[in-house]
């Protein structure tokens, strides 16, 4: 019996403990968590026609939506056999950019290590020995071209011996090849420049013993003779280096490059590696660019394949017991310009908007300056509000919803007098003209925040490449469904008749 009575004991005593209460209750919390994301996420297929109650069923009610409607709608054999096939071979198109692209920075990435390796190599006491006599030995020969300075012949042949002893060094790998035409050059403008200081010498010394004039003319005369010799030479030796070396790789060189180029400011480049058995993820600029261009040439895939969601999201609505917003068609690959068209100008508007409120947010992080990030806090929940808005959109109902009263931000302006004088007088009267247009999704959202909260954030995650192909046309869908919940309910649709802003969000 003690042995049976003695673990009931131990529990009752461990939850009577403040560890035990604050455990059970974590247990507690986390247990009704999970039963109201449960709840939202099953509301759809358990009760149909109302909203689920409470703000998280709610949310994670809208984010689940799409994924309801995309089951009902694939369990026809033709609807799934076209999704399918169309959503396949956009991945497959966008997969296959993706890895040309990859492919092509994880190329130039071993490139760049392997001539960071070929710098290291280099660069050892024997390389740099190597490097400093080939340069002694350059400007040996530049000393003798300036010593027969005079004697044509004897310039001639240490000229041809400069070009020669560059040419060697940069073939037996002392200097790179451009290096070695740079010394070359830089040799002989030495020897050029201290022929000149010794005539100027000479010039000096003839002045003193009173022959002042004679001889500045004297130097005059020369000076020009000399630069211009210098240059000739120069341009010859260099010249005559580079193309003895144009076939010399550059990576044959023992010794490090006189001069290295800084690394330059910006975006850092790092592609994925792995080394020693480990997988580095890179660079965040990479992934940037990386999703950035992929996100892109999905836009332009789904721009040519937009027919065909057009017909699933017909047919998901169908489906769902949803009136269809699109007409009957027969999808094929082509560029919508007027859609395109209207696609840019409602991008346009929504920059616009969410401009207009950057003015307000930045006067609000003035009393919030001791919060960090209060900026891009602000800011980010100002652009998820505006999601909200033209996830709503998706669908023709919005645009049709009952506008009761001015938008939050213009109601909650208004309340504040102290912010109504100059030079802000006439600024929320500007937001409130410039959100006239989209006033009715406004409205909509407004009455339902939660449930549009949730499917905007399934459409934010779908919008990631390639994950926009699967869900795009269950978008409006969802967005239909939930304004059919507005408990102010939009006039219905008369057939064939658009309502204005149609298609805000498509």
């Amino acid at each position: 019996m003690k042995g049976k009575d003695f673990k009931p004991l131990q529990e009752e005593k461990d939850v009577g403990s403040p560890s035990g209460q604050g455990a059970s209750r974590g247990r507690n919390f986390a247990s009704e968590l999970w039963g109201e994301v449960r709840g939202g996420a099953e509301h759809f297929q358990s009760t149909k026609g109302h909203l689920p109650k409470g703000r998280i069923r709610q949310f994670f009610y809208g984010a689940a939506l799409p994924f309801h409607i995309a089951r009902v709608t694939l369990a026809s054999p033709a609807v799934r056999a076209t999704y399918v096939q169309v959503t396949a071979l956009q991945t497959a198109f966008l997969l296959a950019i993706a890895a040309g692209w990859a492919f092509n920075e994880f190329k130039d990435h071993e490139q760049d290590k392997q001539e960071e390796q070929e710098e290291q190599r280099r660069d050892t006491p024997e390389a740099r020995a190597a490097r400093e006599q080939a340069q002694a030995r350059i400007e040996q020969r530049a000393k003798e071209l300036e010593s027969a300075k005079g004697d044509p012949a004897a310039m001639k042949q240490a000229l041809t011996a400069l070009i020669e002893e560059a040419v060697n060094a940069g073939k037996a790998g002392d200097l790179p090849p451009r290096e070695a035409a740079t010394a070359a050059e830089g040799a002989a403008d030495e020897a050029a420049a201290a022929s000149e200081d010794a005539k100027e010498e000479h010039a000096a010394a003839e002045q003193e013993a009173g022959s002042a004039r004679s001889a500045s003319e004297t130097a005059s005369g020369t000076e020009d003779v000399e630069d211009s010799l210098g240059d000739q030479l120069s341009a010859i030796i260099r010249a005559e280096v580079e193309e003895a070396l144009r076939d010399v790789p550059e990576a044959n060189a023992k010794g490090p490059r006189i001069q290295k180029e800084p690394q330059k400011e910006g975006f850092n480049i790092d592609a994925p590696t792995v080394r020693n058995g480990i997988f580095f993820l890179g660079s965040w600029e990479f992934w940037a660019l990386f999703f950035g261009s992929l996100s892109a040439v999905q836009w332009i895939v789904v721009a040519l394949s937009r027919d065909y969601h057009t017909v699933i999201s017909r047919e998901a609505s169908l489906a769902t017991g949803v009136p269809p917003e699109d007409p009957e068609i027969t999808p094929r690959v082509r560029l919508n310009v007027p859609w395109l068209r209207a696609k840019l100008q409602r991008r346009w508007r929504a920059f616009l908007l969410f401009v207009m409120g950057m003015p307000a947010i930045l006067l609000l992080c003035i009393p919030l300056c001791w919060v960090p990030r209060s900026f891009t806090l602000l800011s980010g929940a100002w652009g998820f509000w505006w999601l909200l808005v033209f996830t709503a959109a998706k669908s023709d109902r919005a645009w049709l919803a009952p506008v009761t009263r001015p938008p939050w931000f213009v109601r909650a302006w208004s309340a504040l007098p102290v912010l109504h004088g100059w030079p802000l007088r006439n600024y929320v009267a500007r937001l409130g003209r410039r959100a006239e247009d989209v006033a009715a999704p406004i409205a909509a959202v407004e009455r339902q925040p939660w449930v549009f909260a949730g499917l905007a954030f399934t459409r934010f995650l779908g919008s990631i490449p390639p994950f926009r192909c699967f869900t795009r046309p269950f978008i409006p869908v969802a967005s239909a469904h939930l304004l059919g919940l507005d408990p102010v309910q939009p006039p219905a649709l008369k057939s064939g008749e658009a309502p204005p802003g149609h298609g805000a969000g498509d």
